[in-house]
């Protein structure tokens, strides 16, 4: 059965209809400004892309040149090159490749070969700008943190030492090297005339290492400390 339409609904205008010529109004009156703002959308889209290609593409270059050299790296260390001839490789990618991952890591590199090479003032500078570039908290973190707290120690600030090794083992991949880092902070502890934390330190140290030498070391540290 045909239902009824009163004449009320029939002069009524269909609500749908009445959004849509609403709508058809506002984009005549206000065509240009939404051109522009359509305009300024999409030249943010074409930047922002632009942007996460051209990042792609430096890390990419970037870690091909870090990878060539620890490469270069290996050859040097066998051949007995000096430091300089070293951290060169390492810096060429720091130099180029500003802010990015490889970049952070060949600072670590460049501290690392400073510290074997008692350079420690330079050191201590790759490791800082290590630290402060980092992405994360992974194995280099700890082991950054322990080089800085060698050169602290082997500088006489022991006090800086003990708070890097502290950080060291506090990173979250700390556990591996917790011997060695508990060592560190033990003959800190000595440096400060505090006995008390070096035997503690050094007990925790001898449950962690593995190293049969370094066992032996350490019981005679504890030894002489009574």
């Amino acid at each position: 059965m045909a239902s009824k339409t009163n004449k009320k609904e029939i002069l009524t205008p269909d609500r749908f209809q009445v959004f849509l010529e609403g709508v058809r109004d506002y984009i005549l009156t206000h065509k240009r400004n939404i051109g522009l703002g359509a305009a300024v959308a999409s030249l943010s889209v074409v930047i922002i892309a632009g942007w996460f290609y051209w990042r792609h593409t430096e890390e990419t270059k970037a870690a091909n040149l870090y990878n060539q050299a620890v490469l270069n790296n290996s050859r040097l260390a066998a051949m007995n090159q000096d430091v300089e001839a070293v951290v060169k490789p390492f810096q060429e990618v720091t130099a180029k490749h500003p802010g990015s991952r490889a970049a952070v890591l060949s600072h670590y590199r460049i501290g690392n070969a400073y510290l074997n090479a008692g350079r420690i003032d330079e050191a201590i500078r790759s490791f800082q700008a290590f630290l402060q570039g980092k992405r994360g908290d992974n194995e280099f973190t700890a082991l950054a943190y322990g080089g800085l707290g060698y050169c602290h120690e082997a500088k006489g600030d022991f006090k800086l030492a003990l708070n890097s090794y502290e950080r060291a083992l506090q990173s979250r991949a700390g556990g591996p090297f917790a011997g060695d880092i508990l060592a560190g902070m033990a003959r800190s502890c000595e440096g400060l005339k505090d006995r008390d934390k070096a035997r503690e330190y050094y007990r925790q140290a001898l449950e962690k290492v593995q190293d049969p030498t370094l066992k032996m070391l350490i019981g005679r540290k504890l030894a002489m400390l009574g």
